[in-house]
Formats: structure tokens, C-alpha cells, sequence
């Protein structure tokens, strides 16, 4: 035998591997959509564990497959596991907002001056939640913030929601610095204080509705993408 005919039989025998080892793969893979309507909970959850598990590996080809699924499937329950899977591997992939934690509102203006108004542009903290990044550096209620990494708010918008916009922005254990403005223990004078905050992650509950939206965007652009692409196909034929 010549070498090149031993070089073909080994990639000949090298692709035969690939395809038998691709096809096993999708055999698991359609075992694991047919058990999402079996009669036994534990075996239907079982499944529905691993396609989200499949989804953190091969996000694309996982998410492709199982819409395929969903829109041919009849039963309720093959259904609803699809979708709650989809829905996981979708919002799953979301980037960690960060999340300071506490409740605010705009600082009011005040009397100055014998009848002067101050409209100061700062954000006034109402509450701390525990154990939140806020709590762990001291922030207190009747702080105000002045600055969000050295720069004063603008005045297009009110300015807690100019500060949620710019934390949420960044990521979960970024840095921030905050400018606060505190009233001083026992006089009525405030003080100016630099506080360098390390940003937590949004709690599960407050975080259901940008998942939400999310996996909505995320099915309808799916649909639109598979309906063109049914168009295209019928106008070829």
C-alpha cells in the first residue's frame, strides 16, 4: 500500500469518527427533548436541567434547536419546558448589572438667604438596603450624592435616574466613586466625604424584568429571522 493511499484510509477513517461521534451527540441530544414529555417528574426536570446545562456549552445550536422544537411540539408540557429553558439559557447570558442598594430621590430644593431658592442636583438617600454595597461602606439615609466618579449631574433628567442608569452600566464588582455630602453628628453643618464603592449584583427579583425582556426580543427577532428565511425558500422554489 502506497503512502497515499494510507493517508486517505486514516482521514477517510478520521471523518467517519467526527460524523459518528456528531450524530451520537445529536441522538443525546433528541433523547434529552423527547424526555421533557415523560410521564415521570423527576425524569422531565432531569432533562430540563441538562438542555440548560447543553445551552451554557453551545448556546447557539442549543437555542436553534430547541425553538424548532417548540414550534412543531403539541404537548403543553414539552412546551412549557422549552420555553423555560430557552428563557434560562437566554437570560443566563445577560451581563451582571451592578447594584449599589438603596432607596433615593431627587434632594429638594431649599430656603436660602432670607427666601433664596438652592436647587441642589444631588440624590438624596431615603434608605440602605443590608448587607448591599452601600451598607458596607457606610452609606446612611439623608446622604446626599453630588458626584458619580467626579463628575456633578446633569440637569436633563432627575438625578436618581441619571445614577441608576450610570450604575447599572457598569458591572457587578466594579468601582465607583461617590462625592457625599452628610450632615455632621450633633451640628447642623454637613461635611464633604469621598466614598470609593465596590459594586454588588442585582438582586434575582429586581433583575426578572430586563430578563424578561430579553428573552421577548430574543424569541420575536427568532421568528422574524425563521419566517424570512421560509419566504426566501418559497420564492426559490
Amino acid at each position: 500500500m502506497t503512502l497515499s493511499n494510507r493517508i486517505a484510509i486514516i482521514v477517510i477513517a478520521l471523518l467517519a469518527s467526527i460524523a459518528v461521534g456528531h450524530g451520537q451527540e445529536i441522538n443525546e441530544l433528541d433523547q434529552l427533548f423527547n424526555q421533557l414529555g415523560s410521564n415521570r417528574y423527576e425524569i422531565r426536570q432531569k432533562a430540563h436541567d441538562q438542555i440548560l446545562e447543553e445551552g451554557k456549552k453551545n448556546k447557539d445550536s442549543i437555542l436553534d434547536r430547541s425553538l424548532d422544537i417548540y414550534l412543531k411540539a403539541t404537548d403543553p408540557e414539552i412546551r412549557y419546558r422549552l420555553r423555560s429553558a430557552m428563557f434560562g439559557i437566554v437570560s443566563g447570558d445577560l451581563r451582571p448589572e451592578g447594584f449599589i442598594g438603596i432607596r433615593m430621590m431627587d434632594s429638594p430644593m431649599r430656603i436660602i438667604n432670607g427666601g433664596a431658592v438652592e436647587n441642589i442636583r444631588a440624590v438624596q438617600i431615603l434608605s440602605v438596603v443590608p448587607n448591599s454595597a452601600a451598607s458596607k461602606v457606610g452609606l446612611k439615609p439623608g446622604d446626599r450624592i453630588t458626584h458619580l466618579d467626579g463628575k456633578a449631574f446633569k440637569f436633563q433628567s432627575p438625578a436618581y435616574v441619571e445614577l441608576s442608569k450610570y450604575i447599572r452600566s457598569k458591572d457587578s464588582g466594579e468601582r465607583v466613586t461617590l462625592n457625599i455630602n452628610r450632615v455632621k453628628p450633633g451640628l447642623n453643618k454637613r461635611q464633604e466625604i469621598e466614598v470609593v464603592i465596590k459594586l454588588g449584583s442585582r438582586p434575582e427579583g429586581l433583575d426578572n424584568d430586563r430578563k424578561a425582556r430579553a428573552f421577548t426580543e430574543w424569541f420575536e427577532k427568532s421568528l422574524t429571522i425563521r419566517k424570512k428565511n421560509d419566504d426566501q425558500d418559497k420564492g426559490q422554489n
